[in-house]
């Protein structure tokens, strides 16, 4: 997943700073415990357990050998403050589309989905949504902006120090003394946007953006959902993966524009891959059930989710034990 480049961030700039405004007010309308992975998904890896309801089992890729205990789906998948700024109109924004999800997930369970079109588009959306409220899109995000501050900082220093300077003695009629004025003057015209990272205000307004442009991109290309032929799939806590495949190698969480699919498990038997050439629904080998297995162990931040008693939780540890995690991509 990928914002963009420093000349794209600063063409922005403008438009995120509008709607900045505009949600300031409600700046502090807050929900604390945000899914990152919609419950509905989540549910579909779970299963009943009398009166204890669905569980499934989260399981620690940080400590495989620990014992793994079952939990909710309700429990599982959720970032404390994942956005701080105006989250609770955010959320709104995402269950608009989160309560179309059951629908959909009834059509794929009967195999008629592409009979509806609204339904795979709802799954579309539904890749788009994993993408940009994820944990990845987070680290990208706070990537970009230290990047893009840092490099306009130095530029302000630098080649446009005379700029910088004229802008001042025109404001304020002060000339500029040495390299401590100059300093003090880059870090007051960028302390609004530092001050909007920093109460992730920036965050915010730049998800919701990224979110429907991600939507257009995925919207336009085919979908298609595999079945496994054996095994099943498990669910990272990265779960919506752009890959970028050649002959040899498979490299994740490229740019939209640079995949040439994006995954995202849909339940032990079904597993929704967007941006293809086609539609449809087809049974895949063991060996790539597996293999995009892998990617989402290998993507994940702390956790894969698992259905109970499905016997993955062994051919995890194994992979683990192998050492080769968090290589960004991999060997086919």
């Amino acid at each position: 997943m990928n914002e963009g480049s420093r000349a794209q961030w600063l063409d922005q700039a403008q438009k995120i700073d509008a709607r900045i405004e505009k949600l300031r007010p409600e700046a502090e309308r807050h929900v604390v415990g945000q899914h990152v992975i919609s419950q509905v998904l989540l549910k579909r890896f779970a299963a009943p357990f009398g009166s204890n309801g669905l569980k499934l089992v989260p399981f620690n890729l940080d400590h495989p050998d620990r014992l793994h205990k079952m939990a909710s789906p309700r429990q599982c998948g959720k970032v404390p403050y994942f956005a701080r700024f105006a989250s609770a109109s955010l959320e709104q924004l995402w269950g608009k589309l989160e309560t179309r999800i059951p629908d959909a997930a009834r059509a794929v369970d009967r195999g008629d989905v592409f009979q509806h079109e609204h339904h795979v588009q709802t799954l579309k959306d539904l890749i788009a949504l994993h993408l940009v409220r994820s944990l990845n899109y987070r680290k990208v995000h706070e990537r970009i902006f230290t990047k893009v501050y840092t490099e306009t900082r130095t530029a302000l220093l630098t080649d446009k120090s005379e700029l910088l300077r004229r802008a001042v003695l025109q404001r304020s009629g002060l000339h500029l003394a040495g390299p401590q004025g100059l300093a003090a003057a880059a870090d007051e015209i960028l302390s609004p946007h530092l001050a909007n990272f920093d109460n992730g205000a920036d965050f915010r307004a730049r998800i919701e953006d990224t979110f429907a442009k991600a939507k257009e991109m995925i919207s336009g290309a085919g979908l298609e959902i595999l079945m496994p032929a054996a095994g099943e799939f498990l669910l990272g806590d990265n779960p919506a993966l752009t890959i970028q495949q050649s002959e040899t190698r498979t490299a994740f969480n490229v740019a939209i524009g640079d995949s040439t699919a994006i995954v995202l498990p849909f339940g032990p038997r079904h597993l929704l891959v967007g941006r293809t050439p086609r539609n449809g629904m087809s049974v895949t080998t063991e060996y790539t059930v597996g293999f995009l297995n892998r990617l989402q162990i290998e993507a994940a931040e702390e956790r894969v989710y698992l259905r109970p008693r499905s016997g993955q939780d062994a051919i995890v540890r194994g992979y683990l034990k192998q050492g080769i995690r968090s290589a960004r991509g991999l060997t086919r």
